[in-house]
């Protein structure tokens, strides 16, 4: 009996000391210029090979509990890259290392989301307590800031489908300037 009780202590403190490393340290987002974001999640569990499911995404809502709430779903992983390098080379427009949880910006595996609309302003994220990779232990405040794409405190949503990107605008417009150049040309000939 005794063997029994050692045997699922040190089951318990085995799994307890698994879970420690389960979660989010840090927030990051990518203003993509085109109107959209891309929000990161810096998580202590070690590099993956696919982003996370257990919790659903990043459950996001107004702070002032005014707008309507909004989930991001991780949707790939990115390993082995320091926070400074995503800085300095504008794969991150800001950070944030408010996620409750110390390591912040030491552990360079991330979890990122599709593009999704969402303007500067403060922002209460959360991921949820399920096991593993994304785990929070509450919701935080996050202030977004340095969007300049998105007008602050814009809704958070999915961007409108059929919303040109800017590429697709730039080509348009050189379509246009082709057409417009070879009728003159043909009017003077």
């Amino acid at each position: 009996m005794k063997l029994l009780k050692l045997l699922g202590a040190l089951t318990a403190l085995f799994l307890m000391s698994g879970s420690v490393q389960a979660h989010l340290v840090s927030f990051g987002w990518t203003d993509n210029g085109n109107g959209t974001v891309t929000l990161w999640g810096e998580h202590w569990h070690g590099a993956q090979t696919s982003p996370s499911t257990a919790n659903g995404g990043i459950h996001i809502t107004d702070v002032s509990g005014s707008l309507p709430s909004f989930t991001a779903q991780w949707t790939g992983v990115q390993n082995n890259t320091t926070l400074a390098s995503m800085m300095s080379d504008g794969t991150l427009t800001g950070f944030s290392a408010n996620t409750g949880f110390a390591g912040s910006g030491t552990e360079h595996n991330w979890l990122y989301s599709s593009p999704i609309v969402i303007g500067d302003g403060d922002w209460s994220f959360f991921t949820g307590t399920t096991c593993c990779i994304d785990t929070m232990a509450a919701p935080v405040i996050v202030t977004l800031a340095g969007i300049t794409s998105v007008p602050p405190g814009t809704v958070p949503g999915t961007p409108p489908s059929g919303v040109p990107e800017a590429g697709s605008l730039g080509l348009l417009g050189l379509g246009l300037i082709g057409m417009f150049v070879a009728r003159r040309r043909n009017k003077t000939a």
